[in-house]
């Protein structure tokens, strides 16, 4: 990483036309109409990205992290106060994805209209306070929670895949489960983690083992979590649009004020989090930390190193060898709890996603070691301790729980 190439991105603008999207749909977003109403959403497409819809105050605005994979942005249509993480993927192709309002589409999840085999037109509507969790999928066609008054916190865990399914406003689907084709999960239950179910029996009778009621610590945690990512959208829309040094944009409404050319250089790579005025559990704005020649590990802004990194993550590595050592699309953010500390990288896989929600800490020894699709989550006045020499395998989820050194 050059000294012009940092220098020439954190140069970088995003000054969306002055076209407003409400008046111009294209053809293929006539096609949506209904989508696009009860409730209001938006497509995904440029000016609506990162912040979306364009020229909408920052507390109600969507900010999509600039990292998320959109494919075919006509067929994918958006409300207000969502916060859609980084490398989440939203797929419209051969089908149509709606998501309501004060929604979440966690780091690494996907979101996938029309799955392989799938007939053509296929739809996912995620709902109202919905959270699609780090590394899950829902594909086509599954309905996830409700819209206004039906719009219930609903919650799609870590790992988890909804596979043509519905979940209920109010339900609960654990970390790496899966719900089957045509299966209804109702409302009040929970899916257990790792359950794969198949059948009517399997989703609504807790007798069998598959589920069971959602208690009242799982409803609180959700509530959180949805309140703490709205914060975050918040945030990142405030960094994003929310610098007077780059003009006011001369496309949004006048009669809005704050609503600036963005600069994408702010939320890009290593960067800073929103800060503690956002997000509660935050104690200071930072920014992630390598280690330098004569200074120890120091934080930096780095807006070209290949991978997201937000808030106190803390590297015991050059920024350089890290960047080497970290596959495609890792998402390590310390933007809800912190710190993240990772003594040194041997090598990752693409998707990885670390992160410590709601008040968390993880600390990582040295020669870590990390599959495609690994997730690793602090919690809620919990550090997550990996030791020296550990390997988390494709797809697994480590949450809230320790391993010791030579761990795999």
């Amino acid at each position: 990483m050059g000294k012009k190439a940092v220098r020439d991105r954190r140069g970088l603008r995003c000054r969306p036309s002055l076209d407003r999207l409400e008046d111009r749909l294209t053809p293929s977003a006539t096609t949506l109409s209904p989508l696009l109403q009860s409730p209001t959403a938006y497509v995904a497409l440029r000016p609506n990205t990162p912040v979306m819809p364009f020229g909408t105050p920052a507390r109600k605005a969507t900010f999509i992290d600039p990292t998320v994979s959109i494919k075919d942005g006509h067929t994918v249509v958006v409300g207000y106060q969502n916060f859609i993480g980084p490398y989440a993927t939203l797929d419209g192709r051969g089908g149509a994805i709606k998501i309501g309002n004060k929604s979440n589409i966690l780091d690494n999840a996907r979101i996938i209209a029309r799955p392989a085999g799938a007939n053509k037109g296929t739809v996912v509507l995620i709902g109202d306070q919905v959270v699609i969790s780090y590394g899950a999928t829902v594909e086509g066609p599954s309905t996830i929670g409700g819209y206004f008054a039906a719009g219930q916190p609903t919650y799609v865990g870590p790992g988890a895949l909804i596979d043509g399914a519905t979940i209920q406003p109010g339900a609960w689907v654990g970390t790496r489960a899966r719900v089957g084709p045509g299966v209804t999960i109702p409302a009040g239950l929970q899916v257990l983690p790792g359950k794969n179910v198949t059948t009517e029996a399997e989703a609504t009778s807790p007798a069998l083992g598959f589920v069971a009621p959602l208690t009242s610590a799982q409803i609180s945690t959700l509530s959180q979590t949805l309140s703490e990512n709205a914060a975050l959208a918040f945030g990142y829309t405030q960094l994003y649009q929310g610098d007077s040094s780059t003009g006011v944009n001369l496309g949004a409404n006048p009669v809005i004020t704050g609503i600036y050319n963005g600069d994408l250089a702010k939320v890009l790579g290593s960067n800073s989090d929103p800060g503690p005025s956002y997000v509660s559990y935050e104690t200071s704005r930072s920014a992630p930390a390598f280690l330098t020649p004569r200074q120890g590990v120091l934080g930096m802004i780095l807006p070209t190193f290949p991978g997201r990194l937000t808030g106190d993550v803390q590297i015991s590595m050059r920024a350089w060898r890290a960047a080497h050592r970290l596959g495609r699309a890792n998402a390590i953010r310390a933007d809800q709890g912190q710190p993240i500390s990772i003594a040194s990288i041997a090598g990752t896989g693409r998707h990885v996603t670390i992160n410590a929600p709601l008040g968390g800490s993880v600390a990582i020894g040295s020669s870590f070691q990390a599959d495609t699709g690994a997730i690793i989550l602090g919690g809620p006045n919990v550090t997550t301790t990996l030791g020296n020499s550990v390997t988390i395998g494709s797809n697994a989820v480590v949450d809230r729980s320790s391993l010791g050194s030579g761990s795999s």
